[in-house]
C-alpha cells in the first residue's frame, strides 16, 4: 500500500509537472529547427464550419475577408450543418464577395460538415475555424508560412479566450489555456507534438475523412503525424473567442464531450501509441492526454492506499489533508450556482471539475458511449 500510495502520487506529479519540465528542458537543448519562411502564397481554403449561429456569422465573415491575404489565393467556405435560423440566409448575403455556402441537409454533426467541405475545398491548405473566432489580420499569412518545409502537415494557431462573465469557471480556464499552450509549444520544438485546438491547418492532400465521433484538431494532426509529417504550433496564428461556459455544469458538459471524443479519437489512432513505431509521439501522447484522463483514477487509489495506511500519523494527515481539499471545492462549486463562489478557491473546484468529467469520460468509452452531437455554448 506504501508503494502504491508514492506511485500514485508520483504519477499525478509527473502528469501535471514533471512531464511539462522535461519537455521544457529537452526542447531547449534538441530543438528542431523552425520551417523556412518560403515567401509564397499557396491557396488556401478557409473552412467555416456552422451550426445555428446566425449571432455569429456575419462578424465572422466580415472577420474573414479582411485578413490579410491576396484575394486570388483564398476562398472562403461556410459548411452550414442543417441550420434552422438565419445561417445560411446571412452567408448568400455575402456571395457576391466570393463566399461560399456548402449546406448539409440536416445536422449530422461537425466532423460530417467538415469532410464535405474538404470534398468541395480547392485549397493546397485547408484552414479550420469555428464560426465564433475571430482572427487576427495576419493570421492567414502566418499559419500557412510553415508549409514552406515539404516535411510540415498541420499547423495549429492559437486562440485567445475573451470572459463572457468572469467566475472562477472561467478564470480557471483561463489559466488552464496559458498552460496548455505553453506546454504545446515547447512539444511542437521538440518534435512530438500530435493535436491542435479550435484554430488549424492542413495540407489537403493529408486530410482524411473523420469518423462522427472524434474530434478534427486532435485526429487529423495525429494521422499527420503517423504519415511522417511534422505538425507546428505558430503562437502568432492567433484567434479570439468569448468563453461562454461560466457556468461549473457548463464547463463540466463541455469537458465531458471533449475528453469522451479524443478518447475515442486516441483509440482510432492507437498505433501512434506504439513507442517502437513513434517513440517522441507516444510518450507525448500518454503523458500529456492519456495519463491526464487517468488522474481521477490516481486520486481514487491515493485516496483508498491513505485509508489502508490510516493508523501510521503522516497518512492520517494525508486523509484529512484530500478531504478538506475535496470538500472546499465542491463547497465552493455548489456556492458558484448561487453566484457567491470564493475567489480564493477557483482553482480546487476547477481541477475537481475536470476529473470529475475525466473519470465519467473514462468510463463512457469503455461503456461505447459517444460524445453527443456538436452543440455551440453561446
Amino acid at each position: 500500500m506504501i508503494i502504491a500510495f508514492w506511485v500514485l502520487v508520483l504519477l499525478v506529479l509527473y502528469v501535471y509537472a514533471g512531464y511539462p519540465l522535461i519537455v521544457s528542458r529537452m526542447a531547449k537543448y534538441f530543438a528542431r529547427p523552425k520551417p523556412p519562411d518560403g515567401g509564397r502564397n499557396p491557396f488556401v481554403s478557409l473552412i467555416i464550419t456552422a451550426y445555428n449561429e446566425e449571432g455569429a456569422i456575419r462578424d465572422k465573415l466580415i472577420n474573414s475577408l479582411g485578413l490579410s491575404y491576396p484575394e486570388d489565393r483564398l476562398e472562403i467556405i461556410v459548411v452550414s450543418d442543417g441550420s434552422t435560423d438565419r445561417t445560411d440566409e446571412i452567408t448568400r448575403g455575402f456571395a457576391d464577395r466570393g463566399v461560399r455556402l456548402v449546406r448539409m441537409g440536416s445536422n449530422k454533426g461537425k466532423s460530417a460538415a467538415q469532410n464535405m467541405a474538404a470534398s468541395e475545398a480547392r485549397g493546397e491548405i485547408l484552414v479550420f475555424s469555428d464560426a465564433d473566432v475571430e482572427l487576427d489580420e495576419g493570421t492567414l499569412a502566418t499559419i500557412v508560412r510553415p508549409f514552406a518545409d515539404r516535411r510540415v502537415g498541420c499547423v495549429a494557431g492559437k486562440i485567445g479566450y475573451v470572459l463572457s462573465r468572469e467566475t472562477g469557471v472561467t478564470r480557471a480556464e483561463n489559466l488552464y489555456w496559458r498552460y496548455e499552450f505553453h506546454l504545446r509549444q515547447r512539444e511542437s520544438e521538440l518534435g512530438n507534438l500530435a493535436m491542435g485546438s479550435g484554430l488549424f491547418a492542413i495540407r489537403r492532400g493529408l486530410f482524411t475523412p473523420l469518423d462522427s465521433d472524434v474530434g478534427d484538431d486532435f485526429v487529423l494532426p495525429m494521422k499527420t503525424a503517423m504519415k511522417g509529417y511534422r505538425v507546428i504550433f505558430e503562437p502568432d496564428a492567433r484567434g479570439r473567442t468569448v468563453l461562454y461556459q461560466s457556468r461549473a455544469e457548463d464547463m463540466f458538459a463541455t469537458k465531458l464531450r471533449i475528453i469522451t471524443k479524443d478518447l475515442r479519437g486516441l483509440f482510432f489512432c492507437r498505433r501512434i501509441l506504439n513507442p517502437f513505431s513513434y517513440p517522441l509521439y507516444a510518450w507525448g501522447l500518454i503523458s500529456h492526454k492519456l495519463l491526464r484522463w487517468l488522474v481521477p483514477y490516481f486520486l481514487i487509489g491515493i485516496l483508498a492506499s491513505s485509508l489502508e495506511l490510516r493508523y501510521h500519523p503522516f497518512y492520517r494527515t494525508t486523509i484529512v489533508v484530500q478531504i478538506i481539499f475535496y470538500g472546499l471545492a465542491l463547497l465552493n462549486l455548489s456556492m458558484g450556482s448561487r453566484g457567491k463562489e470564493s475567489r480564493l478557491l477557483y482553482i480546487p473546484s476547477s481541477f475537481f471539475l475536470i476529473n470529475s468529467a475525466a473519470f465519467i469520460g473514462v468510463l463512457r468509452f469503455i461503456a461505447g458511449r459517444k460524445s453527443g452531437r456538436w452543440q455551440p455554448v453561446r
